[in-house]
């Protein structure tokens, strides 16, 4: 009997393993870890519009997108799927603007679901929500028809937000509306 709990522990371990090997390849074949700001020179070279950066979830991410002269960034944890446990977007927006805030444009994804996700994303200093998951669940289940309905919803709900706070324009929304740390 010894002898079987060991041998099932030996094989599962040598799966954990092979699984482990194909996920490592899998990540050293889709991310070049060689990539820094400097590569920003190569992307200017050949591009003079707006740049604007996805991903940054760091003050100093943020002070050297502005060095590389980003006029934009995308406060966004790519909807959680790159990394457990790493912070969520709404959290990493107010640093980020103490940091950079008046430096460039600050756009957010990730996690807005509903009008009042928007005007505490706007109250924190995003210029913009971007809204990917309730536009692709609404497209699937009800094609264009159901996206202009969940639009209108998201509207409805920052108005909404917006009456009970007492922003007369979304210009309006600052910190001082939220009870955050």
């Amino acid at each position: 009997m010894e002898d079987r709990i060991a041998w099932a522990r030996w094989r599962a371990r040598c799966r954990a393993a092979a699984e482990r090997a194909i996920f490592l390849t899998w990540i050293a074949n889709n991310f070049d870890r060689s990539i820094t700001w400097a590569d920003l020179d190569w992307i200017r070279a050949a591009w003079d519009g707006p740049l604007v950066i996805k991903g940054v979830l760091d003050r100093e991410d943020a002070r050297d997108a502005v060095k590389a002269g980003a006029q934009g960034i995308v406060v966004s944890n790519h909807g959680g799927r790159q990394l457990d446990g790493v912070r969520s977007s709404i959290s990493a927006l107010p640093p980020i603007v103490d940091a950079v805030g008046s430096d460039l444009e600050l756009y957010l994804d990730g996690g807005v679901r509903s009008g009042l996700d928007v005007l505490k994303a706007c109250a924190l200093g995003a210029k913009v929500c971007f809204v990917g998951r309730a536009w692709a669940y609404a497209l699937g289940a009800g094609g264009q028809a159901a996206v202009a309905r969940m639009l209108e919803t998201l509207r409805a709900e920052l108005e909404v937000a917006m009456v009970l706070t007492g922003c007369r324009s979304i210009r309006d929304a600052g910190r001082d509306l939220l009870d955050h740390q």
